[in-house]
């Protein structure tokens, strides 16, 4: 799980990051905590985020604006703002901000937000291992596919791809939520962004994937159920 504190002023960013990691010992929780002096220095981090604390009042790109960037490429990021002003709290809806700190920000207020968004990250999200051994949280409406490759598992995501030691099978035990089906022996769809069935599975993202012959039919018939059930 990696967490990023976006604040331009020092003294703030070091507090914040003596919290984290104080919260990361008690709680012997997988954290990397990232630390960031402007909106535009954040912006140009190429990993993922899972949980960003994000001043509002900064110099140059403020808050808003740095969320709202953030926003056109990453829905799922959980972000917590950090503010002194009460007043922008209705702003923040627009770009689906998780909770407000208001400054001074207390202790215990900071540690109830940081578990309560990793609660809300975990709930949605599987856990999966990487090659490297680093535990890494997925949003399951994130995955797009599994792919069997090269004896070990690629989850593909909307942002990124990560290798995974879990079998197939083990996948298919994970994902049985409903939104996804294994369309071939070495692929697991999420149907959310299936956008055609031919003799390949046509993707939203223009990728093709391998579709089993046998499987043609029934992934037609679970697209057409999850496509009603989900039309309500």
């Amino acid at each position: 799980m990696r967490i990023g504190i976006c604040d331009d002023e020092l003294i703030i960013r070091k507090e914040l990051l003596k919290l984290c990691n104080e919260y990361k010992e008690y709680n012997i929780n997988d954290i990397e905590i990232k630390g960031f002096h402007s909106g535009e220095e954040l912006l140009m981090y190429a990993e993922t985020l899972d949980i960003l604390f994000l001043d509002i009042q900064m110099q140059g790109m403020n808050g808003l604006q740095t969320a709202e960037k953030i926003r056109e490429k990453d829905d799922s990021m959980i972000i917590i703002f950090l503010t002194g002003f009460t007043g922008f709290m209705q702003q923040g809806y627009k770009v689906k901000a998780f909770r407000y700190l208001l400054k001074p920000i207390k202790d215990q207020e900071f540690y109830d937000a940081l578990a309560d968004a990793i609660v809300d990250l975990t709930r949605n999200s599987k856990a999966i291992v990487d090659m490297n051994g680093d535990t890494k949280f997925v949003k399951l409406g994130d995955i797009i596919y599994i792919e069997y490759n090269n004896r070990c598992t690629i989850v593909r995501t909307k942002r990124e791809s990560y290798e995974s030691s879990a079998s197939m099978n083990e996948w298919e035990d994970v994902l049985n939520n409903g939104d996804f089906f294994r369309v071939h022996k070495a692929y697991i769809v999420n149907m959310t962004y299936i956008q055609e069935i031919g003799r390949q599975v046509i993707l939203d993202n223009g990728e093709k994937v391998e579709l089993a012959i046998r499987q043609s039919g029934r992934l037609k018939r679970a697209c057409r159920e999850f496509r009603r059930q989900n039309a309500r």
